[in-house]
């Protein structure tokens, strides 16, 4: 972040120090060597090569800092505390290395051989780290973590192995930037401060560059390891820069041997003692703790304006960065005209506090920023990329005001250090405690601050501290001139802090509104905020509808929607929970021992319990403000938290299965969804390995995974990765944005309803059609073979925590309000593919259809019921049970033909109707109710004085009802590819023909088929079900291994 170079700085000057005594002792040195024309570059020359390897250099580090979170994210997990490690640890590494440059600064005498040297050892360390870290992992998840016992030694263990993965390149980023400082000193005579501006401005930019290259340009294209690569090729060629311009501490080597030992003669006697050095070390300590209370203030509130997904957070670091950048380069610009660096930062320090407290009102006002963003773009890609520049804009505006004046401070103190005759031993306290007050910071905000008090509580109070501390220091650099200043400055205070009180704090409506993703802060009279709360890793609140329903919301986000009263309909959310926990507890062997990865609403918890079967159900929760604010759906949720086998565990899901040992009998994953920053990592195949190792061999995994808000490319990844890892797979569709995929080691087990008592089943089950193990079967889609059909045919990609494709394409089908319907399209794709290959045999299509959340599967067989109804005349209002759903030109064909001869003019017409009719039924009607509705005469037309084309189809299609694989194979499909019959009429019979096929064995014909359907094109929707027809069976009978993977 921006402490990589603002902490720089500080190195830089003390390192500078000793360089300026050397000037002082060996004056004919520059000179010496500006004869040497033949030896020596030009000044300018050489300055611009230092700033381009520098600018480089941090594009590199702030490409391994992004990187870096994401790997150690996977050991350490993505809680409050491990983010603050990993932050903590990367900060210490690059304090404790810019402190051994200081302390050896005297016998370092080619400084940019040194720095070239570091560079390339940084360079080798991240060409070697994805390498490292893999071995690290499979070491720590195989061998050690199971042989650890308590949970203190698996916290110690990870904590320790991780800072000293961490440490080495850490160190080595900490030496750059003494290192180059001292050696630019060495052969240039511009001014002390324009160098190190120069130098510092450079390395910042570059900074902010590594963010968004890193996640917006690099790391799509070649994931966690090449970009590692890239950033390891950047600091070698910041190496090979410094190494061409080696050839001047070449020259100065051969100098006589009186000049060398003046050039590293000691300094002058520094200057000891004195109140000043105390005073700014105070100073730099508060000020590194406010910096870091202001950046993940503003993360965390920004959060809920544009999201918290990996998009938003790189805009917001980079905003920072820069800020933190221009901030020193306008001190590079005007060092030589301060006069008084202690008073210049006093006025620095009480603007970067009042600006702080004015981003409260303009963080109050993003809101309408972004409604008003939204509401002007079209949801395309071109759509997206305003949107980020929109996000970026308002990231700017927010932080970059007062992270231009904190970018101003350090310089400025290491100034007065140095212009009051401080030497290199105060210099290098400052960076220490500097760096220590970040540290703090960043602790005290996350654990302490936000969780006891809130975001705006933690910035306003920061804020009035930089701002006292500005007041100190005016009045003790010069307590005359800081008099003068004092009335102005206090003015300045006094209206950014009643700005704050009066405009800072935002409606809590529109926090809650997730105006990045609806584009509306649009409230009812019947809507209300019942609870919010700034958690440690979130912001969580309840939005209530009316006097019942009530939605759980995390930055914007609705987790989870249900209403307190039983007997009122259900939300979409509720059978999608429900589902959630019957599968486990019906599926497995012996459900004792349950774990269930996210609290949500605590729904799904409270269903489990309400089987006696399992004696323990451990409820992992990253965020604990969401189990408070889930309280409020009362009754509802009562058993999560009053059933003595409920057990919640406050942690990262990653962390908790890290830190214990046991297997369990099942496991529930329902994290938040995978464009959230953090969550994808609970969609890999990694974890799924993780995952599989806690099972018991016959225990099952029961994962949610939404199709909502995301398109078929991004989302097929997630379930080859479950597919990868699991050698039985099963899909259950719940709702029109809601699949559960069940896996498992073992073959999968019909449900068990014994295991719910009866009476649970009748109130909380059946409203909402999970209470049977018809209605249960009903919801099946795929099983693994089908899954791998579809996935294959997406030429999916197995997601993985290396690769983290969902993570960094997901924000962008968010926002495009994308549907992957591609493997429920199967559902009504004119032949019972799913009903044939997955269920094997018929659910029950005749009983009680209860319409709960939107599943697809109901609604397509109540359309077969309307248009049964509407067919045979039974219900006159069938119709309208279908109007605006269905098209119903097709079955209002068919009956005007009834009875009827259909004429060669007519025969196209009457066979697409016929096959749109008979395909919805065939997918979602039982086979006695269609071959009753065709002998019925309903349908039928006057065979006899029609086309020959309307029987032979018309019987066509009763023999693939009928569903003798014999008699469809029999069929010649010669005959229905002549001109006289439509394209839909060969597409139908070759899909039939291919699961009939299959469905028997027949290599030889489904070989056959699949050599007609090469050379067929024909309708694109039965093209794609020709594909899977056929990677289903290239499966079937060549015992092609897919698992997930083309």
């Amino acid at each position: 972040m921006g402490y990589h170079a603002a902490g720089h700085w500080i190195l830089g000057w003390r390192a500078i120090a000793r360089v300026r005594s050397i000037s002082r002792s060996a004056p004919s040195i520059q000179r010496r060597f500006c004869d040497k024309g033949s030896l020596v570059m030009k000044q300018r020359r050489f300055e611009a090569w230092v700033l381009v390897a520098f600018l480089v250099s941090g594009i590199a580090g702030l490409i391994y800092q992004s990187i870096w979170s994401q790997y150690f994210g996977l050991i350490l997990g993505h809680a409050a505390y491990a983010q603050t490690l990993v932050l903590a640890i990367f900060m210490g590494g690059m304090s404790l290395g810019a402190w051994w440059v200081s302390r050896r600064s005297q016998s370092i005498r080619r400084f940019l051989y040194a720095y070239a040297v570091v560079e390339l050892l940084i360079g080798i360390g991240g060409l070697l780290f994805h390498t490292v870290f893999v071995r690290y992992q499979g070491l720590t998840y195989d061998t050690i973590l199971p042989s650890l016992q308590s949970g203190w030694s698996v916290d110690g263990y990870l904590w320790l192995s991780s800072a000293l993965m961490m440490a080495p390149q850490s160190i080595l980023l900490g030496m750059t930037f003494p290192l180059m400082s001292s050696a630019v000193m060495q052969h240039t005579d511009s001014e002390d401060e324009r160098v190190l501006g120069g130098l510092y401005f450079a390395n910042s930019v570059g900074a902010g560059l590594g963010a968004l290259l890193a996640t917006f340009a690099i790391m799509p294209k070649l994931g966690l390891p090449g970009t590692l690569t890239v950033g390891a090729v950047l600091n070698i060629v910041a190496a090979l820069i410094a190494w061409s311009l080696l050839k001047v501490e070449a020259a100065k080597a051969g100098e006589d041997e009186n000049a060398m030992q003046a050039r590293h003669a000691p300094a002058s006697e520094e200057r000891s003692g004195g109140a000043l050095p105390l005073v700014l070390l105070a100073a730099a300590w508060i000020t590194g703790a406010t910096s870091f209370v202001y950046e993940i203030g503003w993360v965390r509130s920004l959060n809920q304006t544009l999201g918290a997904s990996i998009h938003s957070f790189e805009l917001m670091l980079s905003a920072f960065i820069f800020g933190l950048a221009f901030g020193g380069l306008w001190i590079r610009h005007r060092a030589g005209r301060i006069g008084d660096p202690i008073r210049y930062a006093a006025g620095a320090q009480i603007l970067m506090g009042a600006f702080a407290l004015l981003s409260l009102p303009a963080f109050a006002s993003s809101f309408r920023w972004m409604e008003w963003i939204m509401g002007g773009l079209a949801r395309t890609d071109t759509g997206y990329t305003l949107f980020t520049l929109g996000s970026s804009a308002i990231s700017f505006a927010v932080m970059f005001p007062a992270a231009f004046f904190a970018g101003m401070t350090l310089p400025l103190f290491t100034t007065a250090l140095l212009r009051a005759g401080y030497g290199e031993r105060s210099i290098g306290r400052v960076y220490a405690v500097n760096t220590l007050g970040a540290i703090v910071g960043v602790f005290l905000c996350t654990h302490f601050l936000i969780p006891v008090f809130s975001v705006y509580a933690a910035i306003f109070a920061s804020a009035a501290l930089d701002i006292a501390l500005g007041f100190f220091l005016l009045r003790y650099a010069a307590p005359a001139q800081g008099m003068r200043w004092t009335p102005a400055f206090a003015v300045i205070a006094v209206a950014t802090m009643a700005a704050a009180v009066v405009w800072g704090r935002p409606d809590l409506r529109e926090q809650i509104s997730g105006v990045y993703r609806t584009g509306s802060l649009a409230w009812t009279e019947t809507e209300s905020v019942e609870y919010f709360e700034d958690g440690k890793t979130a912001t969580v609140g309840i939005r209530k509808f009316g006097d019942h329903e009530r939605t759980i919301v995390t930055n914007g986000k609705p987790d989870a929607a249900l209403t307190n009263d039983i007997a009122a309909r259900p939300t979409s959310d509720e059978p999608t929970m429900a589902l959630a926990a019957v599968l486990p507890v019906t599926l497995a062997k012996s459900p004792d021992d349950i774990a269930v990865i996210g609290w949500g609403s605590g729904l799904t918890t409270h269903t489990i319990l309400g089987s006696p079967a399992p004696k323990r159900v451990e409820t992992i929760e990253i965020e604990p403000a969401m189990y408070e604010a889930a309280k409020r759906f009362g009754d509802r949720v009562e058993r999560a938290y009053t059933d003595p086998r409920s057990v919640p565990v406050f942690e990262d899901a990653r962390s908790h299965f890290a830190r214990v040992g046991k297997r369990y009998d099942a496991i529930v994953s329902e994290p938040s969804n995978p464009w959230v920053s953090g969550t994808a990592s609970l969609f890999t195949q990694e974890f799924y390995r993780m995952l599989s190792r806690h099972l018991k061999d016959d225990g099952v995994l029961v994962q949610w995974i939404h199709i909502y808000e995301i398109d078929d490319k991004v989302f097929a990844t997630m379930p080859a990765a479950l597919s990868r890892v699991f050698p039985y797979v099963q899909v259950y569709v719940v709702n029109s944005g809601d699949l559960l995929m069940v896996a498992s080691r073992s073959p999968i087990r019909e449900p068990d309803f014994s295991r719910f008592p009866q009476a649970m089943v009748d109130r909380e089950l059946k409203r909402l059609d999970v209470h049977d193990a018809n209605a249960v079967r009903m919801r099946l889609v795929a099983d693994k073979p089908f899954l791998d059909a579809f996935l294959w045919a997406q030429d999916a990609t197995p997601h993985s925590d290396f690769y983290p494709f969902v993570m960094l394409n997901a924000p962008r089908t968010r926002f495009k309000k994308e549907t992957a319907l591609g493997l429920i399209a199967y559902l009504g794709a004119g032949v019972p593919l799913v009903d044939r290959l997955v269920l094997k045999r018929p659910v029950d299509f005749e009983g009680e259809l209860i319409e709960a959340g939107g599943n697809p599967r109901v609604a397509g067989f109540m359309t077969a019921r309307h248009l049964m109804s509407l067919l045979r005349d039974e219900d006159p209002s069938a119709a309208e049970g279908l109007f605006g759903q269905y098209d119903l030109s097709g079955p209002l064909a068919l009956k005007r033909f009834a009875g009827k001869p259909v004429g060669v003019q007519d025969r196209a017409k009457w066979q697409r109707s016929m096959l749109q009719v008979g395909g919805t039924l065939a997918s979602n009607a039982s086979q006695a109710q269609i071959l009753s509705l065709l002998d019925s005469g309903a349908i039928k037309p006057d065979m006899t004085a029609s086309d020959p084309t309307v029987a032979s189809v018309y019987e066509m299609y009763r023999t693939t009802v009928e569903g003798d694989p014999a008699k469809i194979l029999a069929i010649p499909f010669g005959a229905f590819s002549s001109p006289e019959y439509d394209v839909v009429v060969g597409d139908y019979l070759l899909a039939s023909q291919m699961l009939a096929a299959i469905e028997s064995g027949n290599a030889a014909a489904f070989q056959n088929a699949l050599n007609i359907s090469s050379r067929r094109t024909g309708d694109p929707s039965m093209r794609q079900v020709r594909l899977l027809l056929h990677l289903y069976g290239l499966q079937h009978f060549q015992g092609i291994k897919v698992d997930g993977l083309r």
